[in-house]
């Protein structure tokens, strides 16, 4: 079997079994959401139904002890038997019935089951006493033998249903539920019970209006139907059916009648009740009523809910399958191709970063050769033409530098490695010293005709969250092309914000050579300056603006310029913050050039480096500050003269023959003792951040570039002593 076959077949199965997942994956959240969306309005219909059900049967619950325990004049006839044939016993009756009409008969039964009052609603607006001759004799009612037996403040509810006149059925029915109160003399002696029957039609009509598909149901505590979805199903228990809805559903019934609420799903479809109870305020119910309020939703419109989700899932499946199936043999086809199109990409970026990071390092090295010694001979005594010349050799070599910095960073910006911070620091500290950069080190002859300043509007932010590296270095491009360009006049840095956007504004203000608009169309692209002549005035590669463009956009902001020939130019860039409290500030203990060092006794310092210009170099600058150095030509002769002879500090170059200095510095961080807890500080002409990092996770303690700024070493010095001391 061919590889393309096997790939095929691999992928073919792979895919088919992906999507088959994806779909089951997919349909059982389509069924989950039907089920829950099913199941709230389930729960939704059957809460409202038992609310009102609960605030239905708790009003008379409540009327019964008004008129029994708290009303006045009822209580004063209640006391005596005699006291039946007090008008006010049938006042309180008939008031109660006239403003309740679900309220169907209000009767106080003595302790003898026989009837002493009773007031009978004849329709919706009448009510009468009943004649004395025609009062009854209940005593063989449960609902009387219950009442007598009731304690003070003590409860009877009977169970829902029909009521039933001459022990036959009162047609038409008559939904009835009783509350019976016991009576007591002020002698506390018991005195009869007041009953009161509660008509439950209306109150069952009622309950059509909390479902929406007429599915409400209402069982009592032995599970028969009081309300059902078919009529001839309700009040069995009446006329002595034996089939109800335990009957009918037993699994169903078995849950129900176990638990007081609750959502279940058996062979014959969804099922979601609660129980419900008369509540009575300062009352004990000692006989409850348990109504089950029910919902039910059938097996079959369950699957037909379920099925109305899961088909079109299904049949998306099935279509991406043969598309599936149909692409798969066009796409291995390319397969191949691809892959070598990406290893030849990846090998091609590899490539280039390897020639950044050595060209980095390669023209670095002679150029830290050129300026040091530059530096050296402008300590000499020379002529006033050849201090001339060698300044101007100085300056060539960190033109040339520039240009490499802009490279570097513009392939960095191409490949996406340059990583934007965000914490807190204080704008105008970064664009007051990039003024006073500027300002100390403008040309000589320029410095009487050129004005550099700083312009801070109302408002500015004192501490924000951003990047200030990026910041600063736009700032200084900006700032230090404005200030090439202007020979005389004005250099301003305007600082602004817009505390909606939550936004920080600069523009870098020039009365200089200015540009026409075409000019300004294109002049943040690669390698564009106005022209070839100004090109030859003021050198530069045009990468500068290049490079502020991408910095400024990878911060999320805008730059933009506007210019006008002769007259000067405004840069204007924008870039978000985060608003930041000065706690948040970061504390920067780190020991830079314009900052008073600690005096630092004469140290002895092993210098590994290869190249003899830069070995000179730093011998005669170690002499300058007064420390002793040896010289370790490579790695390997550093951690033999590590090993040998006691040293302060050992400056560490990184590309070296034989033993490169990372892999010579985690050497020595194996010895023994202090000599393996010896400072290290890198010198290294690849400043590239990711380089970097990896000396510092090879143990060593600081990085110093290439050309060697003196400061820069001499604060690196002073900082790795003072962290071993401490």
């Amino acid at each position: 079997m061919s590889r393309f076959r096997k790939n095929f077949l691999f992928w073919l199965t792979l895919g088919l079994l992906i999507i088959a997942l994806g779909a089951t994956f997919a349909a059982k959240l389509a069924v989950e959401a039907v089920n829950t969306q099913l199941g709230s309005g389930e729960q939704l219909s059957v809460k409202l139904t038992s609310q009102y059900l609960r605030e239905a049967l708790a009003k008379p619950a409540s009327h019964v002890r008004s008129i029994a325990l708290l009303e006045g004049a009822a209580q004063n006839a209640f006391q005596t038997v005699d006291g039946s044939k007090d008008p006010q016993i049938e006042n309180a009756f008939k008031t109660l019935l006239l403003r309740n009409p679900e309220y169907l008969q209000a009767r106080w039964i003595g302790e003898d089951g026989l009837e002493l009052a009773r007031v009978d609603r004849r329709d919706h607006d009448t009510v009468f006493a009943v004649p004395t001759t025609a009062l009854q004799d209940k005593s063989e009612r449960s609902y009387v033998r219950m009442g007598l037996t009731l304690g003070r403040n003590e409860l009877y509810v009977s169970p829902l249903d029909l009521n039933v006149e001459n022990k036959e059925i009162q047609v038409p029915y008559v939904p009835v539920v009783r509350m019976a109160l016991r009576i007591f003399t002020r002698a506390d002696e018991p005195n009869g019970i007041f009953v009161l029957n509660i008509g439950a039609q209306d109150m069952l009509d009622h309950l059509v209006q909390f479902s929406m598909t007429n599915n409400q149901l209402l069982l009592n505590s032995d599970g028969y139907w009081l309300k059902a979805t078919d009529v001839k199903d309700e009040w069995g228990f009446m006329f002595g059916h034996t089939d109800n809805f335990a009957t009918r559903h037993p699994d169903a019934w078995t849950l129900i009648s176990a638990n007081s609420s609750g959502q279940h799903e058996t062979a014959d479809g969804l099922w979601t009740w609660e129980t419900v109870s008369v509540a009575a305020d300062a009352l004990t119910v000692r006989h409850n009523i348990a109504l089950k309020s029910l919902t039910m939703i059938d097996a079959e419109t369950l699957w037909q809910a379920r099925w109305a989700k899961v088909a079109p899932i299904l049949l998306i499946a099935a279509i991406i399958g043969a598309l599936y199936c149909t692409g798969l043999y066009r796409l291995l086809r390319e397969v191949k191709n691809r892959h070598i199109a990406e290893r030849e990409a990846l090998a091609a970026s590899d490539a280039k970063s390897s020639f950044l990071a050595t060209m980095s390092h390669e023209i670095r090295t002679p150029m830290a050769g050129i300026i040091g010694l530059s530096d050296m001979l402008m300590e000499g005594k020379l002529s006033e033409e050849n201090l001339f010349k060698v300044k101007r050799i100085k300056e060539t070599g960190k033109a040339l530098l520039r240009i490499i910095n802009d490279i570097l960073d513009l392939s960095k910006l191409d490949a996406g490695k340059f990583v934007i911070e965000k914490i807190s620091f204080r704008p105008l500290h970064v664009a007051d010293d990039v003024v006073r950069l500027f300002y100390m080190t403008c040309p000589p002859e320029k410095k009487s005709k050129l004005h550099i300043t700083a312009h801070v509007e109302e408002g500015f932010p004192e501490i924000v969250k951003a990047d200030p590296t990026r910041l600063r270095q736009v700032l200084v491009n900006l700032v230090g092309n404005a200030v090439k360009f202007t020979d005389e006049g004005n250099v301003s840095l305007v600082c602004a914000h817009d505390a909606e956007k939550k936004q920080l504004i600069f523009k870098v203000v020039d009365t200089g050579i200015g540009m026409n608009e075409d000019t300004a169309a294109k002049l943040f692209q690669d390698f564009v300056q106005a022209d070839a002549s100004i090109s030859r005035k003021y050198h530069g590669t045009g990468l500068g603006l290049s490079v502020c463009k991408r910095l400024v956009e990878c911060m999320g902001g805008e730059i933009s310029v506007s210019s006008e020939m002769g007259k000067g130019s405004c840069f204007r860039f924008s870039i978000p913050y985060e608003e930041a409290e000065p706690q948040d500030e970061i504390e920067d203990n780190t020991i830079t050039a314009d900052m008073h060092l600690p005096d630092v006794r004469a140290l002895s310092i092993l210098v590994a480096e290869d190249n003899e210009i830069n070995q000179m170099i730093i011998k005669g600058l170690m002499k300058k500050l007064g420390h002793d150095c040896v010289i370790a030509c490579d790695g390997k002769q550093a951690v033999e003269k590590v090993k040998e002879e006691d040293f302060d500090l050992v400056l560490m170059d990184v590309r070296m023959p034989f033993v490169s200095g990372p892999e010579a510095t985690r050497m020595i961080r194996q010895l023994p003792g202090y000599k393996g807890r010896i400072p290290v500080i890198a010198l290294t002409a690849d400043l590239i951040a990711e380089n970097k990092a990896s000396y510092l996770a090879a143990g060593m303690n600081d990085c110093v570039g290439k050309p060697i700024d003196q400061a820069e070493l001499e604060a690196a010095i002073a900082q790795a002593v003072c962290s071993v001391a401490n």
